[in-house]
């Protein structure tokens, strides 16, 4: 019931206003006579728009303050009602409103003491000599004044003190909400790299393993009739690729599913075997190694296994049977330097092209972005020597310079 009143809130006010005047009326009427009921029905009125408008409910209450002033003989019990609504001034949004309410409060201590002290002489001691009631007539002024000027600015003050805490609770909502559209946003932007890594991973391990399968599938083909030895061997080469390839999905996979089987799975230890595979498929590789073999990190490992598997992978799609592929590992104090350069065939690739990777997949960009985020470079272009092909220039830290 309390939740469903705090809801409509002038609901709410009508009700405490009609308690307001019930007790007050009851209170005004006993000690001065039925004269009372309308004032008091206007303080009350004026508490119902304390909150929807407390401009309008402070001008309602200085219409019952100044009729109480020329009507009643003195000052009422439900002048209490005021003091709720100055409340209600210095709780409202508008400044000016605000002002009012503490000038009101001010202005309303001179005016009650007029009438109390002035006209009534309710506070002034009896039987005093001129010059003694002038003082006291003084003095009374300024201390009844003050007491009640205080007292209605003391709400005005609870009510500035509550405006002032709303705003703080406000701002701490707002950046509460700012912090988790904040997080929200991080949380998209991690996902949107988590799908491009794996988009990544995927097409380094399914497009290579394809690359070395339709190869083989193709020569198997034409060898079965004249040849089923060749075509047997080409068909051990598919089931090997074909096998790889399901390993390293069902590793990468393992990232989804929170394992960590997956990490340092790939790297320079494993370059032979792809070169293994790769030859099988028509390709002419060889791997010259210089200095002393560092044990890598488990990123920059992946990504040296993954710049020289792209490089073999676009040879067999781009080049012809014949191409011939170097790879040359020069090893540091502190990285490691990795140069492949392909030296087109004697005919089409499997795409039928010119040994000219496209630029608009994932394989390149791919290669150079994991190498960017170990901290490395890499450079991808066709050779400028004269000679038809491609070469790859990289050099990957023994650490990692970045995250994935």
């Amino acid at each position: 019931m309390w939740t469903t009143l705090e809801r409509r809130p002038m609901v709410f006010d009508a009700i405490i206003a009609i308690v307001a005047f019930a007790f007050f009326g009851v209170l005004d009427v006993s000690r001065t006579g039925w004269t009372t009921l309308p004032i008091d029905a206007v303080f009350a009125v004026a508490l119902v728009f304390r909150r929807r408008s407390p401009g309008a409910a402070l001008g309602i209450a200085w219409a019952g303050a100044i009729a109480q002033l020329f009507v009643l003989p003195t000052f009422i019990n439900g002048n209490v009602l005021i003091a709720v609504v100055i409340y209600g001034t210095s709780v409202a949004d508008s400044r000016l409103v605000s002002r009012l309410g503490l000038i009101s409060s001010v202005v309303g201590g001179i005016l009650a003491s007029v009438k109390l002290v002035l006209i009534t002489g309710l506070f002034l001691p009896a039987h005093q000599q001129d010059g003694e009631a002038a003082l006291s007539k003084v003095l009374y002024f300024v201390g009844v004044a003050g007491v009640i000027a205080a007292t209605l600015s003391l709400f005005w003050l609870l009510g500035m003190i509550t405006r002032i805490r709303r705003a703080l609770m406000s701002e701490r909502v707002d950046r509460l909400e700012s912090s988790q559209e904040l997080l929200r946003a991080e949380l998209r932007v991690a996902q949107e790299t988590e799908r491009t890594r794996i988009s990544r991973e995927m097409h380094d391990v399914i497009g290579h393993s394809l690359a070395v399968i339709i190869a083989q599938s193709d020569g198997a083909r034409y060898a079965v009739a004249k040849n089923p030895q060749v075509a047997i061997e080409a068909l051990g080469v598919i089931n090997s690729s074909a096998r790889s390839a399901l390993d390293d999905v069902s590793e990468l996979l393992s990232v989804l599913t929170g394992s960590d089987a997956h990490e340092g799975s790939l790297g320079v230890a494993d370059l032979e075997g792809l070169a293994k595979n790769t030859r099988a498929a028509g390709l002419v590789v060889d791997i010259h190694e210089t200095g002393d073999r560092a044990q890598l990190a488990i990123s920059p490992d992946l990504a040296l296994y993954r710049v020289v598997q792209e490089a073999l992978t676009n040879a067999l799609k781009h080049g012809g049977p014949g191409t011939t592929v170097k790879v040359d590992l020069d090893w540091s104090d502190d990285a490691v330097s990795v140069r492949t350069e392909t030296t087109e065939g004697a005919g089409p690739g499997l795409l039928g092209d010119d040994l000219q990777p496209s630029t608009g997949g994932y394989g390149i960009p791919g290669m150079m972005e994991r190498v960017r985020l170990v901290g490395g470079t890499v450079d991808a272009r066709p050779r400028d020597d004269g000679t038809p092909g491609f070469r790859v220039a990289a050099r990957i830290p023994h650490s990692p310079g970045g995250t994935e």
